[in-house]
């Protein structure tokens, strides 16, 4: 299972730097489609660690360590020229926080 078809998609990515090509039957976006799929025994995903504490508690996570895997940047866009607002403030806070609480 495979949020995209292509290669290119973070999962394949993942498994031809390991030398192999998966077979893809199911292609699936929506996360919580793939933890459905996952607990049904019907594929594997990979889990950003972001997300890792809203796994459903029939799913396990098993670490990946994968150094040569592109690190993934996020980024919060705001209105370009306006002072930020009190909730965006709040937001990009609560953002920064979560970003040093997820394991390296």
């Amino acid at each position: 299972m495979s949020g995209s078809s292509r290669p290119e998609g973070t999962l394949l990515d993942t498994a031809l730097r390991q030398g192999f090509r998966p077979r893809v039957a199911h292609v699936v976006a929506e996360w919580t489609a793939k933890q459905g799929y996952v607990a049904a025994d019907l594929g594997v995903a990979l889990v950003p660690a972001l997300a890792a504490a809203s796994v459903r508690p029939d799913v396990t996570l098993l670490r990946v360590l994968d150094e040569d895997a592109p690190a993934r940047a996020v980024y919060a866009a705001t209105v370009r020229g306006r002072p930020p607002s009190p909730a965006v403030v709040a937001f990009r806070t609560a953002l920064r926080d979560a970003a040093t609480r997820v394991p390296a």
